[in-house]
């Protein structure tokens, strides 16, 4: 127990900065959500008292009372009791039309068209009356034969308009109360999380002080030992920093996650509009330096490989700011994406992973003074690209004003600025290096990463365009064994008009996909017991059409290598944590519009590899030499087409996909290679897998190769 004690005590000490900073950041989050879960409370108890619902009952109720009198009027009965019914008809009539006290009526889809129907009902009735509505009543006891038959005949339609109405509103106004009572419910368990983690890092934070004021006396003793010198302990590995990073990754975005739900509300003023952007640019920035921690683990331990893809340079300094610029606006401060002069627009390298590394110096450089500029600049380095972010006249500087990033340097008390660490770390796992302005030479912290990319030539990329958004209510089935998570992505959709159903596991998804038929599957990927990408092979192992529904990946992990093996699985679509509702909407729009997952395998082993008559023309057309290069030739066209398609796969870019895939069912079209085309229509057509189609190449490179080596002397 002592030496656990110590552990906790050694790390609190070591990092003494990150933990005043967390207990500082949860202390305004408990005091933002206190703030705001008593301005919830009472908008909850205004809305509970909302008379729209009960309006709306009481009109309908008069209705079938008015339709009741006039059959009794018609029979014979005295029509004072009916001029009375048609009166308080009238007044429910008339409290309808106060749209602005009823705000819950005026967002009901049928409101205005049933409104519109009793106006004219009214007016109808008033004139069989022969008196004008601009009139006051007249007082009468008779009610003329024309107006009853009138009201016979126009209150029965009339009649499904206002029970329908009338159950919109209760559903509506049940749905909105519920919706509140969650929110209040949220921001009391913020306000619990986020002062209980304040507590826990104050006191953690306070040993750590008090254990660093115990090692700086002298002849500090430790139970009764004598003391020793200190001992540099040995670094820690990739496979504890990988884990360390995921471990918070799953919190970080929930934490995130449920303060951009609490912005969304309505109802805040702007000091806890700015408190909540606080605290989720911050959980957003944590996020992304686990994410950066995680992947630099992955790359040093080989558990993954930098991807060798061309790839539009501007577009990756594009993405690596994307979400950021407002961010810095509301600084004062702008940022300018820029590339030196003879600097190629395409790299062969990782674009991806470029970006991620972008977005990393930017956030390391927040927050801006107001009116200054942060500048992020693609340079032409002798060891291959460099991108530089920080103080626009940094570029003019020479190369001995900057020094190399030093890991060295991160430790507890040294002057390493805060996000060098990460940002060195992963340069160093992506094969370069990092270095930064010397101090004083720049007015803002600058640091240039120079990466062993190459250049790809001249040619520009065009980017695929953006699906639009769904036109249709769509229904979907979110599974997360995180409560939160399916909240959140339920309460997304909803807004937007969808019907979210929720599963906590594997096993509770494929009942509930069996039972109902879903428009898309929003799969979370870590799950206990059954992980997303075994569920989804399970699902695809169902008959049509549950089998076909289309499963969207939702996951923190999106590395190209990890992108491609959910596709692999029979994923349409990947999209990262934490989710942003555009690029959720996107990702349902494209799934549904292409349809579901491939179906059953795709078997086309009885077409040949290649047709002998066909290879045997284009040989004897040919020289052996010229015959040999020309199938070394089209065997590289088509493995470099099914590289770009597998990378286009991993990025989700589907115009891209299907380019590539043509270009490789081309170059292999020529030589009689049937076979290859045949598997590239089903992987279009959704009846094969890109692992389908890379045997059906490999198998047919091989025997072309078997053929030119039997090509006969001429």
């Amino acid at each position: 127990m002592l030496a656990r004690l110590r552990s906790w005590t050694d790390l609190a000490r070591a990092w003494r900065a990150p933990l005043a900073a967390l207990t500082l950041l949860s202390a305004l989050a408990a005091l933002g959500a206190a703030i705001y879960r008593d301005q919830t409370a009472q908008a909850l108890i205004l809305h509970a008292m909302d008379p729209a619902p009960r309006r709306v009952s009481d009109l309908a109720l008069a209705q079938a009372q008015l339709h009741a009198t006039a059959l009794e009027t018609r029979a014979g009965g005295p029509s004072a009791a009916l001029r009375q019914r048609y009166e308080a008809f009238v007044a429910g009539i008339a409290a309808l039309q106060d749209v602005e006290e009823l705000p819950l009526l005026a967002a009901l889809p049928r409101f205005r068209t049933t409104l519109d129907r009793l106006l004219a009902f009214q007016a109808r009735i008033d004139d069989r009356l022969g008196r004008s509505l601009d009139l006051p009543a007249a007082i009468a006891t008779e009610m003329p034969p024309d107006a009853v038959e009138e009201m016979l005949l126009l209150l029965p339609p009339l009649r499904e308009p206002l029970a329908e109405l009338a159950q919109s509103a209760i559903a509506a106004h049940r749905l909105d109360l519920v919706r509140r009572t969650r929110i209040v419910r949220t921001a009391d368990r913020v306000g619990l999380l986020s002062a209980g983690l304040a507590v826990a890092c104050a006191l953690l934070l306070a040993a750590g002080l008090v254990a660093r004021r115990r090692d700086e006396e002298p002849g500090a003793r430790t139970d009764g030992e004598p003391a020793v010198p200190a001992r540099r302990t040995a670094p820690i590995g990739p496979a504890l920093l990988a884990a360390s990073a995921r471990d918070m990754a799953g919190p970080l975005h929930r934490i995130a996650g449920t303060f951009g739900l609490i912005l969304e509300q309505p109802g805040l003023d702007p000091s806890q509009v700015q408190a909540l952007r606080t605290a989720r640019d911050a959980a957003d920035d944590m996020l992304t330096t686990s994410r950066l921690l995680l992947d630099a683990a992955a790359l040093a331990r080989g558990r993954a490989v930098a991807a060798a893809q061309p790839f539009a340079a501007d577009e990756a300094l594009a993405r690596g700011v994307r979400g950021l610029e407002e961010r810095i606006a509301g600084m004062g401060g702008r940022v300018m994406l820029s590339r030196d002069p003879g600097v190629p627009p395409r790299w062969i390298g990782d674009g991806e992973r470029l970006s991620a590394l972008v977005r990393m110096l930017v956030l390391r450089c927040l927050p801006l003074r107001p009116g200054a500029a942060l500048v992020v600049r693609l340079t032409r380095e002798s060891g291959g690209l460099g991108v530089e972010v920080g103080d626009p006249a940094a570029s003019v500087l020479p190369a001995d004003a900057f020094e190399p990033v030093d890991l060295d340097e991160a430790w507890p008390g040294e002057d390493l600025v805060e996000g060098l660490a990460t940002v060195g770390a992963y340069a160093e796992a992506l094969g370069g290096r990092a270095v930064r302005l010397r101090a004083g030479a720049g007015r803002i912290e600058t640091v240039r990463c120079l990466l062993p990319f190459a250049p790809a030539g001249e040619a520009g990329a065009e980017q695929p365009p953006r699906p639009a958004a769904a036109t249709r209510a769509l229904r979907v089935l979110a599974v997360d064994d995180v409560p939160t998570n399916r909240r959140l992505l339920a309460a997304m959709l909803e807004r937007h008009g969808h019907v979210c159903d929720v599963a906590a596991d594997a096993r509770e998804a494929l009942r509930m996909i069996r039972a109902a038929s879903y428009d898309a599957v929003l799969m979370d990927v870590q799950m206990p017991t059954i992980d997303g990408v075994e569920a989804t092979r399970m699902i695809r192992a169902l008959p049509p059409p549950a089998g076909t529904v289309p499963v969207i990946a939702v996951t923190a992990h999106v590395l190209p290598e990890q992108r491609a093996g959910f596709l692999a699985a029979g994923m349409a679509a990947v999209i990262e944590k934490p989710v942003a509702t555009a690029d959720l909407l996107a990702a349902l729009t494209a799934a549904v519009a292409h349809g579901g997952a491939p179906p059953a395998p795709f078997d086309d082993s009885r077409e040949p590899l290649a047709d002998a008559q066909t290879l045997a023309l284009v040989r004897s057309t040919l020289t052996p030499t010229d015959f040999s290069r020309l199938v070394e030739r089209q065997i590289g066209a088509g493995a470099a087409a099914l590289a770009r398609a597998e990378a286009a796969a991993a990025r989700g870019d589907a115009a891209g996909f299907e380019e590539a895939l043509r270009d490789l069912a081309g170059a292999y079209e020529g030589l009689g290679a049937s076979r290859v085309a045949t598997t590239v229509g089903a992987v279009l057509d959704r009846r094969a897998d890109l692992e389908a189609l890379r045997r059906v190449v490999t198998d047919t490179a091989a025997q072309l190769r078997r053929r030119r080596a039997e090509a006969p002397a001429r």
